[in-house]
Order: structure tokens, then sequence, then C-alpha cells
């Protein structure tokens, strides 16, 4: 099947060939017919299967058939890049067709954006956010619009935007054509479609689950190894450009700054950067200069670039719908790619509900630090076994040698003790210090007698200077004894003022 037999408008026919869209994909293929005939749509569908062609290719030929000056359609965007990428693609396609669309999306002008409403442009893209801030403002008359569109349902109920959503809807003529696309079916999203949908007719195609065009692998790798682990992976593949995706914005700005500090081109986006910021990254992405954008879940959904060939999950997702639309960046159409999970101890359980989804799909590779740790922990059982041996072996011997040293130490104090005799002549050779040393063992003084001979190897100069200088003596512990006794029983001078006239007149 190709485009040209759903019977289109010749510039419409035109634009499609300017883009190169010869054959639909699959949700077009089954989306398009439908549309065309006025029916209410609940498109279910993965990221990547051409969603957006699939609502505005009809919605411009319908527009085409009945030209009006009013505002005809409104399209409903979780995010401000999805809702750029949405305008873009309008405009390729409706180049040939004279169609007008505008984004009214937050970060960008105000004044600039009432002045478009105000114009009545066909088409208005808008974040659900914005377009309430505009309405506060503004007047806005929506009693044209024939064409509601809401682009990643589930996404803007993560969000938290169904309640914008819903006083949107509601301000719309009732009598509408409306189209509702979404990855997911919560149970929110279900009672909105009965809500505010007319008999819808229901399109599926592959719900939840990632491309087979996609080559998924997981790497179990602790937090600090992987950033190592991006540069072998950058270093080692083929790739063109690549998408990595941390769980939170800090994250982004952290692994941004240590990749440009590693000399790897990278750029970043997320909720906090504005307006300005976030469309210089994506266009530096987009046009080559940049081959590494690092990005939050943002990036995830709704964006078409081309010649994405590596998408790297830096974090686990938490869902497995999220994982299923980072990874659908890459494999888009008919080309192939590369999807890598670095997996921690924190992320086994988010990561075992991806597995049980994808299956087989699922490689698991191991780093080579895991490698080294397993190798390590294998030879540590002989290197714990040989040294428990060696510690055995010591406290067996231990034992002999204390014996040994007590029974020597003991028998030498036997050999030294000395007489009372011995002890009193000791004392008396104290006088003469100078060729006297007392040595204290234990509670016993050993004397030993100087030699007044020279060593052979001192010089007669230097045996001169030791005499000269005599060595301070060692006390006898009964001399210490005794003066410290003394001391206590010595009278303490009375302190202060007292203790001065006491002095004085002493």
């Amino acid at each position: 099947m190709t485009f040209n037999d759903f019977d289109l408008i010749d510039e419409l026919k035109a634009g499609l060939r300017d883009i190169n869209y010869t054959q639909p994909t699959p949700i077009q293929e089954q989306s398009i017919p439908i549309i065309l005939q006025k029916k209410d749509l609940i498109g279910a569908a993965q990221t990547g299967t051409g969603k957006t062609g699939a609502f505005v290719i009809p919605i411009l030929q319908q527009i085409l058939e009945s030209p009006s000056e009013h505002t005809q359609a409104l399209i409903l965007s979780p995010t401000r890049e999805l809702a750029q990428q949405i305008d873009e693609q309008i405009f390729a396609l409706g180049y040939h067709t004279g169609i007008s669309s505008a984004t009214i999306i937050g970060g960008e002008d105000f004044a600039q954006q009432a002045k478009a409403i105000r114009s009545g442009v066909d088409i208005i893209v808008a974040t659900p956010g914005r377009i309430i801030d505009q309405t506060k403002v503004l007047d806005i008359d929506f009693s044209h619009v024939k064409f509601l569109v809401l682009d990643e349902a589930d996404r803007m109920l993560d969000m938290g935007f169904l309640p914008d959503v819903t006083k949107i809807i509601e301000r719309l003529p009732k009598e509408r054509q409306t189209l509702l696309f979404s990855a997911t079916m919560p149970q929110e999203i279900k009672e909105l479609a009965n809500r505010f949908m007319k008999d819808p007719e229901k399109v599926e195609i592959a719900i939840e689950k990632p491309s087979g065009s996609i080559t998924q692998k997981a790497y179990f790798v602790d937090q600090k190894g992987k950033l190592k682990l991006v540069q072998d992976i950058l270093d080692d593949l083929e790739w063109e450009s690549c998408i990595i995706f941390c769980a939170t914005k800090r994250g982004v700005d952290e692994l941004e700054r240590l990749l440009q500090k590693k000399g790897i081109k990278a750029g970043s986006i997320h909720g906090d950067r504005d307006q300005d910021e976030r469309n210089k990254a994506l266009h530096a992405f987009k046009s080559g200069q940049v081959p590494v954008i690092v990005a939050t879940d943002v990036l995830a959904r709704g964006i078409d670039i081309d010649n994405i060939s590596l998408i790297i999950n830096y974090d686990v997702p938490r869902a497995v719908e999220d994982y299923v639309h980072r990874i659908g960046r890459t494999g888009r159409y008919d080309k192939t790619g590369t999807a890598i999970t670095f997996v921690n101890k924190k992320d086994r359980r988010p990561f075992s509900a991806i597995q049980e989804k994808v299956g087989d799909q699922l490689e698991i590779l191991k780093t080579e630090n895991n490698k080294a740790e397993k190798s390590d922990r294998r030879k540590a059982p002989d290197s714990t076994s040989s040294k428990s041996s060696d510690t055995a072996k010591q406290k067996k011997d231990k034992p002999k040698q204390d014996t040994k040293k007590d029974s020597s130490s003991q028998k030498s104090g036997k050999d030294k003790k000395l007489t009372k005799k011995e002890i009193a002549e000791a004392n008396k050779k104290v006088q003469n210090l100078d060729s006297v040393e007392v040595v204290l063992k234990g509670d016993q003084p050993v004397s030993k007698k100087q030699s007044s001979k020279p060593s052979k190897k001192s010089s007669p100069q230097k045996e001169s200077e030791k005499q000269q200088k005599p060595k301070e003596p060692v006390i006898p512990a009964e001399r210490i004894t005794k003066a410290t006794k003394r001391n206590q029983n010595a009278p303490k001078p009375a302190k202060g003022l007292w203790g001065l006239i006491k002095a004085l007149f002493s």
C-alpha cells in the first residue's frame, strides 16, 4: 500500500514526496482511513511507529477540503519539544497547501503567541499549561474547532496535566472529531475517552513492546563504573548519534560535564533549561554538531531525530513504558539501533519488570570489572587458607618461644639477685659517680664499672671529651623512695598574702 491509495489532494501528496513518505506505517495505514471518515479514534502504539503522521495527514486533508478563517484544529502535547516537532511536520507536509500553524508553549514569547491565536491560524499545537495561561488573558474563540488531538495522553496524565486537559476540552464544541493517541491505556485515560469521545474506533499496534529492529543489551555495573563504561561503549561501537538518559536533572548536568572533561562532545536537555537553551541543544544535536546528548525523559517521547543509532540508559527507568519510549528513539521505521542499559543493585526490581516484558530480546552482559571481581573471589579461598595455615603455624610455634624466653629471663634474674651486703657496697660507690653507673633491674640495683681504657675505635681526643662531660647517674631505687617520702612529709608553704608575710619573718 502507498499514500496514493488514500486519494489525497495533490498539494498534500507533494509534501509527502518532499519528505520521502512513500508507504504508510501500520498505524498510519489503519488510522488514516478511519479519521478521513470523521470518526473518533483511540490509537495505541509505541513510540517511533509514525503516530504524528497518522493524525496530521488526515487533518490537513480535511482542512483543505473545508477551508475556514478560524482555527480548526487543536493539538495538545505533553512537552514543548514534542509540540515543536508536530508543528515542524505540519509545516513540512503542508508546505504546498498554505495551511498555517502556531505553537503555544512555555518559554516562548507570550505576546507573539497571543497574536498568532488572534490571527486565526488553522492549527494550534500547544502544551496544556500554556494554552490555559493564554485563556486567562485572551478571550480565545474555540467555537470553530473541528478537530481535537490528545497526543501522548498517558504522558500528560503522568505529568499532572489531566485537570488542565479537562478544562480545555470543556471549552470546545461538542460536535468535533477527537483523536487520542497513547502508548499505554491506564484507567484514567479510559475514563477520559469514555467521557469526551463518541463511539471511538480503536487501533492497537504492538503496545508496550520494543521494536524488533533494536538490539537490547544490559550491563550490571556499579555506579562508580558507569562513566568508564560509557567511554568504552562509545569507543568500541559504530554509531552516528547517541542519547544518554539519566533519572534526574542534576544527574544530566553532572554527566554532561564529565563527558566534556573526557573530550566527548556532549550537550544536555532537561525541564529546568529555558526554551532558548533547549532549542539550541536540540538543534546542535539534530544537525550533528554535538553527537551525544544527555537528557531526562523529556526527550523520551515523540522526538523524531534521524540517525539515532545508540541509546544508553545511564539510569534504569522506573516503569516499563518509559523504557519502551526511551529505546524507541532508535530503530525507527526501517533502521536498526542499539539500546544499552546500566543496572546496579538498587535497580534490580524495576529492571526485573523490564526483563519480564521484553524477554529474550534483552541480552545480559558483564563488564571486565565484574569478571575481575569474580576471579578474585575464586582465588580468595586459596589465599585465605594459606594465610590461616601460616597463622596457625605461628600460634603453634609461639608458646614454645615464649616458654624459652620466660625460663631464660627467670634464670638470669636468679643469677643477678644481689645480697644486702652487695647492695650496701653499691650505694657507697654512688658517691664516685664518674666511675660507676647504676642500672635498675626490677627493684635490684646492678653496678657496672666503666672501662677507663679507651676503645680501639675511639680516639684520645674523644675520650678526654667523655671525661669532661660525665654521664648523668641513674639514681638507685632506694634513694628515690626515701626522697619521695621526705617530700611528702615536708610542710608546704602557705599561699597568698599570709604566705608572703610568713616568708619575710621566718
